[in-house]
């Protein structure tokens, strides 16, 4: 079958930021499908162009067998209307080019990081007489009231509500990345039976790759700190991420313990200066590197992190792909963020500080026992393993998919 996936913010294996639909693309590929992955050249990690530096309006490539359409967006550096200029211009120029495409999709995927993604699933399986999955993956609009970006009777929250209704209803099946969130659409009047589980996950394939050469900033780094526990974050460095949090807790954490955070964000330059300006010494701050990177940098750190700002948003739970990454490389983590029944706490393979995080983070890690590291980190890729694996997950969506398609 042949199945096409509108995901404004999809990155291929060369770029930084979760590749949730690459990685379940290459097992659909192994089973004998085609896919076609419609992203945006610009980067929103980065805020950068990636892909397309001349006139060109797309750019098709291939890796591991998924075909990405790279699509040119409007280019943009914080949350302004440069932005709500991207979300258009991804939604104009990859409807255009949709028809360019050759190739008659059995299933089309809308996946919502912005609604327009979706409302662009929708619209190109409808033209193309295909079975359509909309994929709510952040809750939209709710996260937006939870998170304090909006209010419940802001005008705009009232059109988000109208669009996720059209596109429950519309939908031949919803994909939700949190197990709770099957209780968030049923609460909006969806059947059970219409809603697909399908968290984040890790590649198998991509743990063995655990001895590509590093930037040199990277390589000094651990050489420098080779005799002290090393405790990393990787990924976004913006507000929701919390990352003071983690600053005030390394100034009153142990010499023995060094803290390494990559990436790249909104709020990296705010942290770069106060490192700099309260002469904290134990944290370094890296430029945010490829995906391909990943397994060998975990490989030499001890711990993960995972710091959240408080949101009620996640009562529907949590399903970030550094907390896979962390865990399948066999890193016990530690959660800063008031939540119940998240991955790490059923597979029993960290901690979770609920209040107080910067203090109670410095002491867990002053008073860790060094020993039960690798017992936890074991459970973690235990886990992963067998709940949050693509090569696994990606049969169970070919069965749903196999379902529809014979009805």
């Amino acid at each position: 079958m042949e199945i096409w996936i509108f995901n404004h913010y999809a990155i291929g294996p060369k770029s930084g930021g979760g590749t949730r639909h690459y990685d379940l693309a290459k097992y659909l590929v192994k089973q004998g499908h085609k896919v076609k992955i419609f992203a945006s050249s610009f980067n929103h990690q980065t805020r950068k162009e990636e892909h397309l530096y001349n006139e060109e309006q797309f750019k098709k490539e291939i890796h591991d067998g998924v075909e990405f359409i790279w699509i040119k967006t409007y280019e943009y550096e914080g949350n302004d209307y440069k932005r709500v200029l991207n979300m258009l211009t991804y939604f104009k120029n990859a409807h255009n080019i949709s028809k360019k495409i050759y190739g008659q999709p059995d299933l089309v995927i809308g996946s919502l990081v912005h609604p327009l993604a979706a409302v662009l699933g929708y619209i190109v399986a409808k033209r193309k007489n295909s079975l359509f999955y909309f994929e709510e993956r952040d809750l939209w609009p709710q996260s937006l009231i939870d998170l304090g970006k909006l209010t419940k009777n802001n005008p705009v929250i009232y059109a988000l509500y109208a669009v996720e209704k059209f596109l429950f209803k519309k939908a031949d099946r919803i994909i939700v990345l949190f197990e709770n969130a099957k209780g968030y659409v049923e609460s909006k009047g969806i059947n059970s039976d219409k809603i697909i589980y399908l968290p984040n996950g890790i590649d198998p394939k991509r743990l063995s790759d655990k001895n590509e050469e590093l930037p040199i900033e990277l390589t000094n780094y651990f050489e420098q700190n080779k005799n002290k526990t090393i405790v990393i974050y990787t990924g976004t460095h913006g507000l929701a991420n919390n990352l003071d949090e983690i600053l005030n807790a390394s100034k009153i954490t142990s010499d023995q313990f060094s803290f390494l955070l990559i990436g790249d964000g909104p709020n990296k330059s705010k942290l770069i200066d106060r490192v700099s300006d309260e002469d904290i010494k134990n944290v370094y701050l890296a430029d945010s590197v490829n995906k391909s990177l990943i397994p060998t940098i975990l490989s030499r750190a001890d711990i993960g992190l995972l710091p959240l700002k408080e949101s009620p948003v996640f009562k529907w739970g949590i399903s970030p792909n550094k907390l896979f990454d962390y865990m399948s490389n066999k890193l016990p983590v530690i959660l800063l963020c008031d939540i119940d029944d998240s991955p790490l706490q059923k597979a029993d393979s960290g901690y979770v500080i609920r209040e107080n995080y910067s203090e109670n983070l410095a002491k867990t890690l002053n008073n860790m026992n060094v020993n039960e590291l690798k017992s936890l980190g074991e459970k973690g890729y235990q886990f992963v393993m067998e709940n949050h694996n693509w090569e696994i997950n990606s049969s169970k969506l070919i069965k749903y998919i196999e379902e529809d398609l014979n009805k």
